[in-house]
C-alpha cells in the first residue's frame, strides 16, 4: 500500500476534517520532509482544541512525536509558549527535564506560562458525552478576522452536545481564543485566525442515510480480490487511502423547521437550488443549519373593537357640540377608551333584548302620561262650563 506523502503545509480542511489515522500519517510525513518543528507543535495544539469540542477521540494526538520534539529539538519560542498544553504527555520527572531545557529555572517557567497554564485546563477538562444517541447533529460556527481585516467563518462538525450548554460557553470562548495564538493557514501575507469575533452552536437533523447491503459489498469485494491475486505484483494497482475532505455546503433553514419532514424529491430540489455551479452532489457535504430564534418585535397595542356605549357617548358628544345649551358650561370631553372595563363591554343578545324592552316601556309610559294630562285638562274645561250654566 502506497504511503501518504505530505510535502506542503496542511490546509485548514485537511487539519480539521480528515480522520485521525490519516491525519497522523500526513503530519508525520510532512515532518519527515520538512523537519518543521514549529508547525508540528501548532498542528498538535489545534487538534487538542478540536478534541475538547468534538465527540470523536483525538486525545494524546501524536504523543510520541511531540515528546521527542520537546526532549531533543532545539529550544524555541514556540516550544516554550506551548509547553504547558502538553504537560499530560510527560511524567513528572520528564516534564521537569523539559522545563530546564527550555527555561533557566522553574520560576522563570511559571512566570512565563501563567496564562497558558490557566487555559490548559480547558484543553484537558473531560465533558461526558450523552449516553443516548441524539437525532440531531451539532455544529460550531465561529467567526474570525484575518490580519488583513477580512472576516471568515470556521465550521466544526461532530460537536459534543455537552459543550453547547450555557455553562460550557466559557470553555468554548477560551479554546477559540487559543486558536488565535497559532499562526496557521496563511494566505499570502494574511494570517486567517488572527482575531476571534464570535461563535454560535447549531443543531440540525439528519435528512437521509443509506448504506449498501452487506451481501452486495461482499459480492463486490471477492471478485476484486481474486483478480488482484491473478495479476503480477507489477500490474497491481496500489490504492492510497484517500480521505480528502469534501467541500461543505451549508443550507440555512428557518428556526423550528425540521428538514427530515421533506420528501426525497423536496430535499433534492432544495439541495439543487443551493448547489454551486459546476459542482456535483458527490463532491459536497450537505449540512442543514437551523437559524437561531429572532427576538420578537415590540407587540403592537391590541385592537379593541368599538362597543355600543362608545357610539352612544360619541353621538352624545356630537349633539352637545352642535347644539350647546345656553348658559350651561360645556361638559368635559370624555377621554378615549384605552381598555375594556365591565361597564364598557359589548352587550350580549339577552342584554340587548332587555334594553330594547326597557326602551319600549319607557316610550309607552311617556305617551300615556301625555294623553292623560290632555284628558284631565279637557275635563277641567268642561267642569268650569257646567258650573257656569248652573248659575
Amino acid at each position: 500500500m502506497k504511503k501518504n506523502v505530505q510535502t506542503k503545509p496542511l490546509s485548514q480542511m485537511q487539519l480539521f476534517v480528515t480522520k485521525r489515522s490519516t491525519l497522523e500519517q500526513k503530519i508525520i510525513s510532512y515532518f519527515e520532509h520538512t523537519k518543521n518543528v514549529s508547525m508540528i507543535i501548532q498542528y498538535a495544539v489545534a487538534i487538542m482544541i478540536k478534541n475538547a469540542l468534538v465527540l470523536s477521540d483525538y486525545s494524546d494526538f501524536l504523543k510520541d512525536l511531540v515528546r521527542e520534539l520537546f526532549l531533543t529539538a532545539e529550544p524555541s519560542d514556540v516550544l516554550r509558549k506551548n509547553l504547558p498544553y502538553f504537560k499530560p504527555y510527560f511524567k513528572s520527572g520528564e516534564f521537569d527535564t523539559v522545563v530546564h531545557r527550555l527555561f533557566s529555572n522553574k520560576k522563570a517557567y511559571l512566570k512565563f506560562s501563567e496564562e497558558a497554564r490557566l487555559t490548559s485546563k480547558y484543553l484537558h477538562s473531560v465533558i461526558q458525552a450523552p449516553t443516548e444517541i441524539s437525532k440531531y447533529n451539532y455544529y460550531l460556527v465561529a467567526v474570525f478576522k484575518a490580519t488583513n481585516g477580512k472576516r471568515h467563518t470556521w465550521t466544526l462538525r461532530d460537536i459534543n452536545p455537552a459543550v453547547t450548554t450555557e455553562e460550557a460557553g466559557e470553555q468554548t470562548y477560551k479554546l477559540l481564543e487559543l486558536l488565535t495564538t497559532l499562526p496557521l493557514f496563511e494566505q499570502g501575507d494574511s494570517w486567517k485566525f488572527a482575531q476571534y469575533v464570535k461563535f454560535d452552536y447549531f443543531k440540525n437533523a439528519k435528512v437521509m442515510h443509506h448504506e449498501a447491503p452487506k451481501e452486495e459489498l461482499e459480492e463486490m469485494i471477492e471478485p476484486k480480490a481474486a483478480l488482484q491475486q491473478k495479476q503480477p505484483e507489477s500490474a497491481q494497482i496500489s490504492e492510497e487511502p484517500t480521505e480528502e475532505a469534501k467541500e461543505e455546503l451549508t443550507i440555512m433553514v428557518p428556526h423550528g423547521f425540521d428538514p427530515r419532514t421533506l420528501s426525497d424529491a423536496e430535499a433534492w430540489a432544495l439541495v439543487q437550488a443551493h448547489l454551486p455551479e459546476g459542482k456535483r452532489l458527490e463532491e459536497m457535504a450537505v449540512v442543514f443549519v437551523e437559524r437561531p430564534a429572532e427576538p420578537s418585535d415590540e407587540q403592537e397595542p391590541a385592537f379593541v373593537p368599538p362597543t355600543i356605549s362608545d357610539f352612544v357617548q360619541q353621538s352624545h358628544v356630537q349633539k352637545s357640540e352642535e347644539q350647546p345649551a345656553v348658559g350651561v358650561v360645556d361638559p368635559p370631553k370624555p377621554e378615549p377608551v384605552k381598555e375594556r372595563t365591565r361597564k364598557n363591554r359589548p352587550l350580549s343578545g339577552s342584554q340587548l333584548a332587555a334594553q330594547s324592552l326597557i326602551n319600549s316601556r319607557g316610550s309607552r309610559q311617556e305617551g300615556t302620561t301625555g294623553k292623560t294630562s290632555k284628558k284631565n285638562k279637557h275635563k277641567g274645561k268642561n267642569g268650569k262650563n257646567r258650573k257656569r250654566k248652573k248659575r
